[in-house]
């Protein structure tokens, strides 16, 4: 069974430098970090309030900067993987052990090609919600669909997750879905945004401005400023990582908070 969602994994140019962006500014720290010896992959992953970002550094450029795939925690692999593969999911990698050596892994991809990885390990990585001036959470993981009912569908009856909530956006006559696996969210968006499938990744802070501020005076680049969010409660803004990943502030109350 697929019973958690795990982490966002992200391919960065200099893990160094994102490492130093991740926690300057957004106050995460690093749980867990591995050399990867037959591809040459370094990665790290840290903890952001309280959920997982998993970065990963390959030599020579070896895959596309930005955000690469969606980890869910799964405790029965084998299974998991003929299952999402017998539903029409496209198989990337079969079971087999983790490069790291930490468990088993496999890789299949959701209906618009987005990396789902399938990872099967008793390695514990969170605790608790990590301190900062402005950020209290991982609010969601934002995922662009081509067909949303197709995605919906793929998401709720083959990984397992669970509606949180629909918000509707009148001026676009459409609505976002947010979907969960315990405490960690996706937002299915409608195709309005340029950018990747996996578009950004959004936290709740108390107040957008103070926060894109805060970020602003330590170097971070601002995406986008403070302003009204689409759905009419909060406000939104944004900045870029250092691989050109846009990380969404809202100050709305979390989704999971109703």
């Amino acid at each position: 069974m697929i019973y958690e969602l795990n982490h966002l994994g992200i391919v960065v140019e200099d893990l160094a430098a994102s490492v130093d962006f991740y926690t300057s500014h957004l106050g995460a720290a690093v749980v867990w970090s591995a050399h990867v010896e037959a591809s040459g992959m370094d990665l790290a992953y840290l903890q952001v309030a309280q959920g997982l970002v998993e970065l990963l550094s390959f030599p020579d450029g070896a895959m596309p900067l930005g955000t690469n795939h969606l980890g869910f925690y799964s405790d029965d692999l084998d299974a998991d993987y003929a299952r999402l593969v017998a539903a029409g999911a496209a198989s990337l990698v079969a079971p087999k052990v983790a490069g790291t050596g930490a468990g088993r892994q496999a890789l299949v991809t959701d209906p618009d090609g987005v990396a789902i990885e399938l990872l099967q390990r008793d390695l514990p990585l969170r605790a608790g919600t990590l301190p900062h001036p402005h950020i209290r959470a991982i609010d969601h993981v934002a995922l662009q669909a081509s067909d949303h009912d197709r995605t919906f569908a793929f998401y709720t009856d083959h990984l397992g997750m669970s509606v949180a909530k629909q918000l509707p956006i009148p001026q676009l006559d459409t609505h976002l879905t947010y979907l969960h696996h315990g405490a960690d969210v996706v937002e299915i968006l409608p195709e309005v945004h340029d950018g990747p499938r996996l578009h950004h990744l959004a936290l709740i802070v108390d107040d957008v401005a103070a926060a894109l501020a805060y970020a602003e005076e330590r170097g971070a680049t601002i995406h986008e400023a403070a302003h009204p969010s689409a759905g009419g409660v909060g406000r939104v803004g944004a900045l870029i990582d250092p691989d050109q990943t846009v990380i969404e502030f809202i100050d709305r109350p979390p989704v999971l908070a109703g």
